[in-house]
């Protein structure tokens, strides 16, 4: 298994219900396994600076290049993702 995991905060003009319902379209491309994309419940400050939480689980790093290069997750990130997102950081890990 492939885990993709992306912390972010948004905007502060952004609209979040918007943005989300945008990007849990993600969750139906085809070679995610698995996807979440969730408000963080523990509170913001110095250990846990980020508002929101997409966690992605794929078969392997290759169903995880075919879901990076998919004509919608394109879209969703040049279009939603990075112009209302502040700040952001990403991991991957295989299991």
């Amino acid at each position: 298994m492939h885990r993709h995991v992306v912390l972010f905060n948004l905007n502060d003009d952004a609209d979040a219900d918007e943005i989300i319902g945008s990007m849990k379209i993600l969750a139906s491309l085809p070679t995610v396994d698995a996807m979440m994309i969730e408000e963080n419940i523990v509170p913001a400050g110095a250990n846990s600076p980020y508002k929101w939480l997409l966690v992605g689980d794929f078969a392997d790093p290759d169903a995880r290049e075919a879901y990076e290069k998919h004509d919608t997750h394109t879209d969703i990130i040049r279009n939603v993702f990075l112009p209302n997102v502040k700040d952001f950081i990403m991991s991957d890990v295989n299991r």
